[in-house]
């Protein structure tokens, strides 16, 4: 596809990928890394609870994400889901995993999605021309519905392959990948990023 020529729209593809695959897998790693920690069905009740309470954060997201630098909030939220979720593997290398661990860890994670998404989708009109910008949105929505769907029918097979606390790892490296390709996007200035920026300067 054509659209795919565009450097930045590439990146912040697969980006997205990368990213979509980490939540749909953590999400799961997370409600049966509690049952087997906790051995009760209310603690995995708790964490799937805990994982949408964020998201009424996103109603307030989309007015703050235009006050600040797009680039700088996609990579560092890639980068702090990426230490967040190492944080399960060492716990438990370190013998200190805990189901309250998990079960704060969860809510923070949710919480940067919500800043996140929102950013994808504000990024993509300034790296994008306006005939590309349905293509591009339609794009983004079939990745992340095909790729929940397809997260939720492999991640019981996963988790018994390679375990919960490994595919946190996994998701962990997944986010630093994202961050790094982040970093190299280029996304315009709108003339109302130039005056927000020459107002905080004056």
């Amino acid at each position: 596809m054509g659209i795919f020529k565009n450097r930045n729209f590439t990146l912040l593809f697969i980006g997205r990928i990368l990213t979509n695959i980490g939540d749909s897998l953590y999400a799961v790693a997370a409600m049966w890394l509690v049952y087997s920690l906790g051995g009760s069905t209310l603690y995995t009740g708790i964490a799937g609870f805990l994982s949408i309470l964020p998201r009424i954060i996103q109603l307030f997201s989309g007015p703050m994400i235009d006050r600040v630098p797009l680039r700088g909030l996609l990579v560092y939220s890639q980068l702090f889901q990426a230490v967040l979720l190492l944080v399960v593997p060492l716990a438990h290398y370190f013998d200190f995993l805990t189901v309250g661990l998990v079960l704060a860890i969860t809510p923070i994670l949710t919480t940067i999605n919500m800043w996140f998404y929102p950013a994808q989708m504000s990024a993509l009109p300034k790296i994008l021309d306006k005939k590309q910008l349905t293509q591009g949105n339609s794009l983004f929505s079939f990745a992340y519905q095909g790729i929940d769907v397809a997260c939720n029918a492999v991640s019981g097979a996963l988790i018994v392959l390679l375990g919960a606390v490994a595919l946190y790892l996994w998701n962990s490296l997944g986010f630093f990948i994202g961050a790094l390709l982040f970093m190299q996007l280029r996304i315009k200035t709108t003339p109302r990023d130039s005056h927000n920026n020459e107002q905080k300067i004056s």
